[in-house]
């Protein structure tokens, strides 16, 4: 990245979805993806601070030491407890309060979200930036409190969406710059302040992962000699009732007692694990529908990819999956939910296709039209590479600071 467009000003990231974690020899560290998007935010940052909680939960295998780590020296780490519920969070909310004060009075750029448990970090950070000004950026990944579609919510629930709703939007349209996954949340958060948002999709793949011409050729060849096997389908993600998962196993399974031939891998774990485990057995149908635990991000998961057909994504929320680009980087085509966070990274017939999300009958008659024409699904490999040449998780960042840029200088000449 060229030098000149690195920031220099004192830069405050407060992210509470992503704790710092303590290894066995007590070195503070985080999440491998998390690991690799601090390590791009740093990479152009030249004086950050972040704040997160420090969980004392047991580290993931895949964890990444941070401390005395080269690529993260102009980064400063500060640390709040991590509540136990709720009600915990409200009896810490002074100490957590008084912890961002003291880094927002330090910093001229204070960047947070409104997905964080159990208290968001920009109902911190408006209120205080009302009495001590600062550029505030927003990025948006999720609407986490909107009711997912085919779920009716409780009372509890339905007060929770509302008091997030309104809330998120009065933080989304108080800061200077927000960026938003997706054009859906960018409507309707941003209200009448349009001006101030922009879209940029998120994606986790590098420009080495995705699939090169001679190995594109080699798949396509395959693929279409494979045409009358079984067709592979793959569902990447957790086990969670926003992601649809009980709803591709019971389809899958009603597929294959009608005769139809195919197969489904479910990579991934979340709270939904034993009720999957038991709809699988309760269909009788273990050998066709398989849960292969969790792969490794990199490339064990990219490589697992090439041996699959159509990746079926049946997202009930609206939240943008960044599976879509991970599968395109390997010329795979997807079968989704016509979400509003999926319709803008899918091209329908042309890098995969829609179904109507919730929707058992829609999804199964998607399927099977799929099956009948395998070649047609082939075809749309060359195309998915194409879809993600320009969307690496690098060009991510690089957007994001090519929008910051004209928005600090346009906030200093207002100040």
């Amino acid at each position: 990245m060229n030098p000149l467009k690195k920031i220099s000003k004192p830069y405050l990231l407060v992210l509470f979805s992503v704790p710092y974690m303590r290894n066995a020899q007590n070195k503070l560290c985080i999440s491998l993806a998390w690991a690799k998007d601090l390590i791009e935010h740093a990479d152009y940052i030249e004086n950050l601070t972040l704040i997160s909680y420090l969980s004392d939960e047991a580290p993931y295998a895949d964890a990444v030491e941070i401390e005395n780590n080269p690529a993260l020296k102009n980064v400063r780490f500060v640390m709040i407890p991590k509540p136990k519920n709720t009600l915990h969070g409200l009896y810490m909310l002074p100490k957590m309060a008084t912890i961002i004060w003291q880094e927002v009075k330090k910093a001229e750029i204070v960047h947070s979200g409104v997905a964080s448990w159990p208290i968001p970090e920009a109902w911190f950070i408006c209120p205080m930036l009302i009495f001590k000004k600062r550029f505030h950026f927003i990025n948006v990944e999720s609407a986490f409190w909107r009711i997912p579609n085919g779920q009716k919510g409780s009372i509890k629930q339905k007060i929770r969406a509302t008091i997030c709703e309104n809330l998120n939007r009065w933080c989304v349209q108080s800061a200077n710059l927000s960026t938003f996954t997706q054009e859906a949340y960018k409507r309707t958060l941003l209200g009448n302040q349009q001006h101030k948002g922009f879209v940029i999709p998120a994606t986790w793949i590098d420009a080495d992962n995705i699939v090169k011409p001679e190995l594109l050729d080699s798949l396509i060849q395959f693929k279409s000699a494979q045409i009358n096997a079984p067709i592979k389908l793959i569902f990447a993600g957790r086990l969670v009732f926003e992601k649809g998962i009980l709803l591709l196993i019971q389809v899958v399974s009603d597929l294959l007692d009608k005769g139809y031939l195919l197969s489904l891998d479910i990579v991934g774990d979340g709270s939904l694990l034993h009720e999957c485990e038991q709809l699988i057995l309760a269909n009788k149908k273990q050998a066709n529908i398989k849960l292969c635990g969790t792969i490794k991000y990199g490339a064990d998961f990219f490589n697992l990819l090439h041996h699959y057909d159509l990746m079926v994504i049946p997202s009930l929320s609206d939240e943008q999956p960044r599976n879509v680009f991970d599968a395109f980087s390997q010329a795979l085509p997807v079968l989704c939910a016509d979400t509003a966070g999926l319709m803008q990274c899918v091209e329908n017939q042309k890098t995969g296709y829609f179904f109507k999300t919730g929707d058992m009958s829609s999804l199964k008659n998607q399927l099977i039209a799929v099956i009948q024409n395998r070649q047609a699904l082939v075809s749309l490999s060359s195309a998915c590479i194409d879809a993600v040449s320009n969307m690496t998780h690098k060009k991510m960042h690089e957007k994001r600071l090519e929008i910051m840029h004209p928005a600090l200088v346009k906030y200093a000449a207002n100040k």
